[in-house]
């Protein structure tokens, strides 16, 4: 029975201690000011990496990812923002011939990478949309 409880615990005390490091890592911002990014977006239609920040942004806080044409930088952007990207779905964004231009800023973070982007402008481009599966 002891064992059971000290078990239970170590496995909370896990938990809670990758959320604690996680959020410091992943949201701790440097002091540097706000960088935007300017690209076509890739629609990426079946995206799965299993990186620790992916699953702590994805499956733990629910936020979407937007991987820009331009060195395929990717961005951890709000639910809401995602659906502004997928308004249209891109096959018949191909067939009608345009794609999606966005411009994305995001706070640079202490530790390596992007802070939680937000989608500032979106511009439609005569070209054909990128999709990925």
């Amino acid at each position: 029975m002891k064992f059971l409880k000290y078990l239970v615990l170590s496995i909370i005390f896990v938990v809670v201690l990758y959320l604690v490091i996680s959020v410091i890592i992943y949201r701790l911002p440097s002091f540097d000011k706000v960088e935007c990014f300017k690209s076509e977006v890739v629609f990426d239609f079946v995206d799965i990496q299993l990186s620790p920040r992916e699953i702590f942004e994805t499956g733990v806080l629910g936020k979407s990812v937007v991987t820009l044409a331009i060195e395929n930088k990717r961005f951890f952007i709000e639910n809401i923002d995602k659906k502004k990207l997928w308004e249209v779905n891109p096959r018949d964004m191909k067939e009608q011939g345009y794609t999606l231009s966005a411009e994305v800023c995001a706070q640079p973070l202490m530790f390596g990478g992007y802070g939680v982007a937000k989608v500032a402008n979106l511009t439609k481009v005569n070209k054909q949309p990128i999709i990925t599966k």
